[in-house]
């Protein structure tokens, strides 16, 4: 017999968003999910863009810290940026954004994982 994995997704904003003062994503459930999974943001239109993307974690699903060097700066008007998780004890997980400078409008961060069988 075949098991074939499934494909956790969900999408963390509902609308394109213009992303000009620090900014979290809502938080995704992450415990029904194999060891690896990952973000992707994706964004464009942006000015002065002096920025880093970061993925914070949480047990309760309240207070989040953020992973250590997992921030990612982000400096172009376009662009994606991944972030790429191989296993934590971790409950929850969402996206930062920490603007030091300029706007970006984020199209889409997407959460992908395996579902755990």
């Amino acid at each position: 017999m075949t098991v074939l994995d499934m494909i956790l997704t969900q999408e963390l904003i509902e609308t394109p968003t213009t992303v000009n003062a620090d900014f979290a994503s809502v938080a995704v459930d992450i415990t029904n999910r194999e060891n690896e999974f990952s973000f992707q943001t994706i964004y464009n239109n942006g000015s002065s863009v002096d920025m880093a993307i970061s993925l914070e974690l949480s047990s309760d699903g309240v207070n989040f810290s953020e992973v250590t060097d997992s921030a990612q700066v982000i400096s172009d008007a376009t662009g994606s940026d991944l972030i790429d998780v191989y296993g934590t004890g971790a409950n929850y997980a969402r996206i930062k954004i920490t603007v030091t400078a300029g706007s970006i409008d984020v199209q889409r961060i997407v959460y992908s994982a395996k579902r755990r069988h």
